[in-house]
């Protein structure tokens, strides 16, 4: 090879200042995104719990489809939010997977750990309350309100059937009215308590509407996701990059265009867009229906426990976040917006009166908690806050007590 061959090939590797500050900064940048991605992953538990709520679902590693949480045990279906326990149960709706153990849910800016107990042994689903002792006093049913998006300790729950001595959570969370009356049926007989407590929410109406219809084989078993976390989950690049889904959630990318946060006082919830009508309208022919069972179910339940094991049943009504927040939004939207939103709450208020049921409305009590400075509900998640769980435990025992329905026999 000639001189000039062998001068021509080393120019060709020569490079410029300007190539060579570029290639050094391509190198420094990726160097530092290593660094932010390890340093993310390894703070991830000291983050504050909304944060950890956007990154929960994002790959441990990026080469690897492993959450940084992982899945519920036992979970049985491909839900994008799999993190909290459901199972499909064709009778009770829903079951939560038994024996878990300090297991981590994340739901928008609510965090907790969740452990479960069976209500007897060998029994198929895992329920969120201590073991149950005998005789029985009080046991509780409901949706995930009931099951509590609090710690243990802060659910209502707890606080109030604990002064009560034997107690049991049969809270459920996905499940609707339907759901709800089938666990009773199944669970309270054997076990026999003095008191039934049933909570509703006002998304039990299009629970039980979807159960049914899952029921009655119209449509393929299980064919909704029965909650929706406010934190969508990540994919592409922020799923395996927890840089790139901090930077799309800050700039608000893909974010769910059904709902929207709105200022009230000194903080912002999440509330539905007011684009369309409200989730819980009776606007909503699922909803309408799902009111209709729930007064059905209500006076056949009644019946039930008295008749079955000399039992009485107290129905309490949890309102929503908006109607919690009533007064501020109302301004905002106007009443025809909050009344849309109670419809079914007041229709269900109106029915128990007539067939004289013992019933608690917790909406005054939570709108006097807002008024005195109390968030009372979380800020994105729909649930109450480990604030409003106090007001209600304080509201069940004082009805409880005032009306002696656990006094010695």
């Amino acid at each position: 090879m000639s001189h000039a061959t062998t001068d021509q090939l080393d120019e060709t590797f020569i490079l410029t200042k300007a190539e060579i500050r570029f290639y050094r900064a391509v190198a420094v940048i990726f160097i530092a995104f290593v660094l932010i991605e390890v340093l993310l992953r390894a703070a991830f538990n000291l983050f504050p719990a909304g944060i950890r709520a956007e990154l929960f679902m994002v790959r441990r590693v990026p080469w690897s489809v492993h959450p940084m949480v992982p899945p519920a045990p036992g979970t049985i279906y491909d839900h994008p939010y799999r993190h909290v326990p459901y199972q499909v149960d064709r009778v009770t709706q829903f079951r939560v997977a038994p024996d878990l153990e300090n297991h981590e849910v994340y739901w928008g800016d609510a965090y907790f750990h969740v452990n479960t107990v069976r209500v007897w042994e060998g029994h198929i689903a895992g329920f969120r309350s201590k073991p149950i002792g005998y005789p029985l006093n009080v046991m509780v049913f409901g949706d995930e309100s009931t099951f509590c998006w609090t710690e243990f300790d802060d659910c209502w729950v707890t606080q109030f059937a604990e002064r009560y001595g034997t107690w049991f959570n049969a809270g459920v969370p996905g499940t609707g009215t339907t759901g709800q009356f089938g666990l009773i049926e199944q669970i309270a007989p054997p076990t026999k308590p003095r008191l039934v407590v049933w909570a509703w929410y006002a998304n039990d109406l299009r629970d039980s509407y979807r159960h049914d219809v899952s029921k009655s084989g119209t449509a393929p078993f299980y064919y909704y996701l029965p909650l929706v976390n406010p934190s969508p989950k990540p994919s592409g690049a922020s799923a395996m990059f927890m840089s790139v889904r901090l930077i799309e959630r800050a700039l608000g990318l893909n974010n769910d265009p059904a709902y929207e946060m709105v200022n009230v006082g000194n903080r912002s919830i999440r509330i539905p867009s007011t684009s369309r009508p409200h989730p819980f309208s009776l606007s909503w022919a699922a909803n309408r229906y799902g009111l209709y069972r729930a007064q059905e179910l209500f006076d056949k339940a009644r019946q039930f426990v008295r008749e079955t094991f000399g039992a009485e049943l107290l129905i309490v009504l949890i309102p929503s976040k908006e109607e919690a927040y009533a007064k501020a939004l109302s301004a905002r939207f106007g009443q025809d917006y909050i009344d849309s939103i109670s419809a079914a709450r007041r229709e269900l208020i109106a029915y128990l009166e007539s067939k004289g049921h013992r019933y608690i409305d917790a909406l005054p009590a939570l709108q006097a908690a807002v008024e005195r400075g109390e968030s009372v509900y979380y800020s994105v998640a729909e649930y109450l806050d480990p604030s409003g769980n106090r007001v209600l435990a304080q509201l069940v025992g004082e009805y409880i007590d005032r009306e002696n329905l656990l006094s010695t026999p």
